[in-house]
């Protein structure tokens, strides 16, 4: 089978003495072109010309003029029957790669542990508002996992968000979550156990607290008690430094920079 670039290449490099004619078969006009070169170099012009229009030739005419005996139509059938019982069976293989592919998809606890993996590396690098909202994604996928609401807590404690980071975290009690020590003790909700609803909250067994259960509460220790409780031990320095570091944010003392500092190093 004869190919059109082999044909054109020849007309440009060889086409004086014929090359292309020779190889596309016209062997007469290939010996005429030998005979002209000595013709004060006609043929040097008549090369060129079928170097143009061999060059601007569609292929499918190309192959029309000089290939037709490879294009017959007994051959022409047997390609197209080919091609139909190709196509024919590749048809039930993509039905199948489509069911394996459904059954390759993952169950909702698997989704939601790679979730929470992603959110605890962003919490990892201190990136919270990154994590947060990535956790958030997690309870679209089990809106009562306790371990979630838990790590939104400590998000939201750390960017002193402190309405959300208490109600996640009542959240996560509500849903089970009953490690109280760590509640108590975890570097991430120091902002939280600094603020004034943190004793009420958790008199309250770790549940929000109203205005109004609040207000009824003081008024009845207040008959119960002549003296205050005294606030809890353990984390009161901590505390009490957080609070101070706070106010001199507040005032304009120290830069938001110098503040987080400050806070990684009591925490």
């Amino acid at each position: 089978m004869r190919d059109k670039n082999t044909a054109v290449l020849l007309a440009f490099f060889l086409g004086w003495v014929g090359a292309h004619r020779f190889y596309l078969g016209q062997r007469v006009l290939g010996v005429l072109y030998i005979i002209l070169l000595f013709t004060f170099g006609i043929s040097f012009i008549i090369a060129l010309i079928d170097f143009i229009g061999l060059l601007a030739m569609r292929r499918d005419r190309f192959d029309y003029l000089y290939n037709k005996k490879f294009f017959d139509e007994d051959y022409l059938r047997f390609l197209e029957k080919r091609n139909e019982t190709i196509q024919s069976s590749k048809a039930p293989m993509k039905k199948k790669e489509v069911k394996s592919g459904r059954q390759v998809s993952r169950s909702p606890l698997e989704a939601l542990q790679d979730v929470k993996s992603k959110g605890k590396e962003h919490f990892k690098n201190y990136e919270y508002q990154e994590a947060a909202e990535i956790f958030e994604k997690a309870l679209e996928i089990n809106s009562r996992d306790a371990a979630v609401h838990f790590n939104l807590a400590c998000c939201f404690s750390l960017m002193e968000n402190k309405d959300r980071g208490f109600r996640h975290l009542a959240l996560a009690v509500e849903n089970g979550f009953d490690n109280i020590k760590k509640i108590k003790e975890h570097p991430s909700l120091a902002y939280l156990r600094v603020q004034d609803e943190w004793i009420p909250f958790v008199k309250n067994n770790f549940h929000l607290v109203s205005p109004i259960e609040s207000a009824s509460k003081d008024l009845v220790g207040s008959n119960t008690t002549e003296d205050s409780p005294q606030k809890e031990e353990g984390n009161d320095k901590i505390l009490v430094r957080l609070r101070q570091l706070k106010d001199q944010r507040d005032r304009g003392l120290i830069s938001n920079i110098e503040y987080e500092e400050r806070k990684k190093e009591i925490l």
